[in-house]
């Protein structure tokens, strides 16, 4: 039903309007019935017609100012003019403004319906077009999303920047992260005991940190199903140390609600290009924090800044993908390049580096020991103290044939633990995830279910779908809850609760982002 409002200082026209004609059948609700221009103009925005029908000749003010008057104030509304004049620069003017119709008193019944059944169709058609636009608007939010997402990943995990994704994003969403100083926080959630329903608490924990992080600049987030990122852009050096202030008072608050966070925040940096690196940068202090080591001490000595020597972070990262994907060809090239330095330097510093690298890829080992279920021992705590290391494996090349043995042994364990087609693997996982989605589910209880490491379940989802797995099981829980909406008459509270989500706060707020409307709005529509 479309608003409707009458105004002509005749109060015989409008009484004979409603009479004559039926326009609640014609598909329109009078709203307001008008003498006086000026007052109709003065609840305009509050009325919210769709259709005006006025007058042109009225004493206070003729029907083209108000028209003109009235356009302003609502550009999408239509107006019909009614005129006991055939003047036809009355018609022209009408069109100038806006106007969508003109009809020369005395009314002929058969015009003014023709008229009625012309405007309701022209406001079908609108609203079908506004309609359109709005879900068109709500699919590339969503895809934005979701592309935003993988590119922020393949850079900041494989580093491999992808310049067509960028300049889509840049175009259609303004984002603007190419040449400006950041700085990087990596919260890693993938061994953390959460209270609550996992994806409501990990939905939760993303909107409590950039709240805390937009004080400082522009924030994108974007995560796998191990970590969230927060890529903190448009920011003075001077915030930086405070900037790690709050993500330390946020790790700590959460602790404090049985929430086990690890934090780890890089230095700056300057242009997304370095990326990958302020990911390394996290990498290490994460690390630290979970061998216990401080991040001041010794575990990397040499000062590469002032002797020129550049850690080879890009070639660590080569070694770990070559291990976890079974692709070991080259691994004795790649460890060679690592642990090669020209012979000029002078032995301690070259004894320092080495250390420093083969602490760095034994954390890394020690590790995946826990996410990927492996023998413990094959990197003990022990391993992990950089004195152990400079006595008991004295030389690069030493150190070079331990790094290799341990990397051997795990790609072994990790291919011996991946025998089945991923294609199975998805097919499993899904099947389980279609029947669990309104529990409490995690990637490691899909994981454990059809027996594979959580780690490689990560790996083969991203591969296989093009999502990750929280991406996907909030999407799904969505469309359930769409189905529970148009085709029960469960309470909201139920739908809720139906889909997995035990905060109906939280899931209206969830469900809203992800269709752009309220759950009672949405019931309405469809």
């Amino acid at each position: 039903m479309y608003r409707l409002l009458l105004l002509d200082d005749e109060e015989i026209v409008t009484r004979g309007i409603q009479k004559v004609f039926d326009l609640e059948k014609s598909g329109f609700q009078v709203v307001g019935v008008f003498q006086n221009p000026q007052k109709a103009l003065d609840v305009l925005p509050e009325l919210q017609p769709d259709l005006m029908i006025t007058d042109i000749k009225m004493p206070q003010m003729n029907g083209l100012d108000f028209a003109t008057k009235a356009k302003k104030l609502l550009p999408e509304s239509e107006i019909v003019i009614l005129s006991g004049y055939g003047d036809f620069a009355f018609a022209q003017s009408a069109v100038k403004i806006g106007v969508s119709d003109y009809l020369l008193k005395p009314i002929k019944k058969d015009d003014f319906q023709q008229m009625l059944d012309a405007m309701h169709a022209k406001l079908e058609e609108k609203k079908s077009q506004k309609q359109q636009a709005d879900d068109m608007a709500l699919l590339l939010q969503n895809s934005y999303t979701e592309l935003k997402n993988r590119f922020f990943l393949s850079l900041v995990e494989d580093n491999m920047f992808d310049e067509k994704l960028y300049h889509t994003l840049q175009k259609h969403h303004t984002m603007d992260v190419f040449d400006t100083d950041f700085m990087l926080i990596k919260v890693d959630f993938d061994q953390v005991c959460l209270q609550g329903d996992y994806m409501s608490e990990i939905g939760k924990l993303i909107q409590d940190s950039e709240e805390k992080f937009s004080d400082f600049g522009l924030v994108e987030d974007f995560l796998s199903d191990e970590s969230l990122y927060f890529y903190v852009y448009h920011i003075e050096s001077t915030e930086y140390e405070m900037i790690r202030q709050e993500a330390r008072r946020l790790a700590e608050e959460k602790r404090r609600q049985g929430i086990q966070l690890v934090c780890g925040i890089s230095h700056m940096h300057h242009g997304i290009r370095e990326l990958f690196q302020a990911r390394n940068d996290c990498i290490r202090r994460i690390f630290m924090q979970k061998a216990n080591i401080d991040e001041h001490s010794e575990a990397n000595p040499i000062k590469t800044d002032e002797i020129n020597i550049h850690m080879p972070y890009e070639e660590i990262e080569t070694l770990f993908h070559m291990i976890t994907t079974g692709e070991m060809d080259g691994l004795s090239v790649v460890l060679h390049k690592i642990f090669e330095l020209p012979q000029d330097k002078i032995p301690i510093l070259l004894l320092d580096y080495s250390c420093s690298v083969t602490f760095l890829i034994l954390l890394r080992v020690y590790q995946l020991q826990f996410k990927f279920k492996l023998d413990q021992h094959i990197v003990s705590q022990r391993e992990l103290d950089l004195r152990v290391l400079k006595l008991e494996y004295p030389s690069m090349e030493i150190q070079k044939n331990l790094v290799e043995q341990k990397l051997l042994t795990v790609a072994e364990q990790i291919a011996a633990q991946e025998v089945a087609a991923p294609s199975k693997m998805i097919r499993a996982a899904l099947d389980y995830i279609n029947e669990h989605f309104h529990e409490n589910i995690s990637l490691l209880d899909v994981a454990e279910n059809i027996n594979i490491s959580k780690n490689y379940l990560c790996d083969i989802f991203k591969k296989e779908l093009g999502v990750t797995f929280i991406n996907y099981v909030t999407n799904l829980r969505i469309e359930k809850a769409k189905e529970y909406l148009t085709g029960t008459d469960m309470k909201m509270y139920e739908v809720s609760s139906a889909v997995g989500y035990n905060d109906y706060a939280y899931f209206s707020q969830i469900f809203k982002k992800h269709t752009g409307k309220t759950l009672s709005s949405y019931r309405k529509k469809n």
